[in-house]
């Protein structure tokens, strides 16, 4: 069963990226290295691969 959007979102705050804003359902985050992510869905849906 895939993690939820949720689950991510805390495993990427703890490893240190901070939430840079977003429009709709896109969530951008950034590492203070520099590294980039964006994660798209509510916070109840499953992960896409």
């Amino acid at each position: 069963m895939p993690p939820k959007i949720k689950e991510l979102i805390r495993a990427l705050e703890l490893a240190g990226f901070v939430n840079r804003g977003g429009i709709g359902s896109h969530r951008n985050y950034e590492h203070p290295n520099g590294n980039r992510i964006t994660i798209s869905g509510q916070l109840s849906d499953d992960a896409k691969p």
